[in-house]
């Protein structure tokens, strides 16, 4: 951009005045276009990767709530964590910047994370923090693009268990907020399948956001059936009706209605009761029943996480079943499940008459 700013004047003396002027303006455009750039990098790293930055004293003391509040087991069979947290000394900060999660935690008393701490957050915060008025924020893309940093501040050790005690709860949710958000941006950011969705859309009066490489595995227009299934590892999401009013909502009742349907289209895949449970979640907004557990198949000896959304239809007076499940033997399931909630949570229902053929 050096050799914009220094054009030399003599380059414009022998062009006419409206090319002289052609130039000069395409000249500022660029200046202006350069100006507006943001020429941070792109975020590295696994989704569920946590860099931890703290003192190493002040980390011993605080680890085990921090890592128990964003471990948060889940069963896939196997307990897998949510985040994986890994803990390193401000001096690494240059080498990890760049990755997509980012954990500052700190007091007001002296350490070197502490004192970087109290040179980069604004002043008015620190003293927030001294005050015990504030405790957490976090901030987006601090050195890279979809990244997510999270401040943690306490006056002293006591303080920061207390508010971090206290207020854990709000954090995680805000932090897996986020890291859905990121993830479906970043499935959806190329390939993703509109043909699909419009068929969907077209056929059944439902549609979802289909990521690359899923395909419709199987399709049943009187029970509004579909299969959306994708390979190494196997993972699929399915939708189906179930006609019936709020009688049908009860866990034996659920459970039986996925069995009968994963018999037909799952060779025979049951539900895992004693590891299953159901539960009431917001989806869209909205309460919403949703079975989660594992579901398995003695005859071909697998099995694995599914999830189970039970959405309403007034007006069809049914239910519709959208259904996530993942095989992936030997493998972390949760990075897989992940990506399915995120396009399960895209269902909504179709107005046949406006879609678009």
């Amino acid at each position: 951009m050096k050799e914009i700013y220094n054009l030399p004047q003599k380059a414009l003396l022998g062009l006419s005045g409206f090319y002289k002027s052609a130039v000069i303006l395409s000249l500022f455009m660029i200046l202006l276009y350069s100006a507006s750039c943001d020429y941070k990098p792109t975020s590295l790293g696994l989704q569920q990767e946590v860099i931890v930055f703290a003192d190493s004293l002040l980390w011993q003391k605080v680890k085990d709530d921090v890592e128990e509040t964003f471990s948060a087991y889940v069963r896939t069979p196997r307990l897998e964590k949510s985040y994986y947290l890994s803990w390193h000394p401000i001096s690494q900060l240059n080498t990890l910047k760049r990755r997509k999660n980012l954990f500052f935690i700190g007091t007001t008393e002296a350490g070197m994370v502490n004192e970087y701490l109290k040179k980069s957050i604004p002043p008015q915060f620190m003293q927030d923090v001294k005050d015990d008025k504030n405790f957490y924020f976090f901030k987006d893309d601090l050195f890279s693009h979809g990244q997510f940093s999270l401040f943690m501040v306490g006056r002293d050790v006591a303080s920061f268990k207390k508010n971090f005690s206290s207020l854990k709860g709000a954090i995680f949710k805000q932090f897996s907020k986020k890291y859905f958000a990121r993830l479906e941006k970043e499935m959806f950011d190329q390939e993703e399948q509109k043909d699909q969705e419009a068929y969907l859309a077209n056929n059944f009066g439902y549609k979802v956001r289909v990521q690359h490489d899923y395909f419709l595995a199987t399709q049943n227009t009187e029970e509004k059936y579909t299969w959306l299934r994708r390979v190494d590892p196997d993972r699929w999401l399915s939708i189906w009706r179930v006609q019936g009013d709020s009688a049908i909502i009860s866990f034996d009742s659920l459970a039986t209605l996925r069995n009968q349907m994963a018999r037909k289209y799952y060779s025979g895949d049951v539900v895992v009761e004693n590891e299953t449970h159901l539960e009431i979640v917001s989806f869209q907004g909205k309460p919403t029943y949703k079975l989660a557990g594992t579901w398995k198949n003695d005859s071909l000896i697998v099995g694995g996480p599914f999830r189970t959304y039970i959405i309403p239809n007034e007006k069809e007076n049914s239910y519709y079943f959208v259904d996530i499940a993942v095989m992936a033997p030997s493998k972390n399931k949760k990075p897989y499940l992940d990506q399915l909630e995120v396009i399960a949570r895209t269902f909504s229902f179709v107005d046949k008459n406006k879609v678009k053929e």
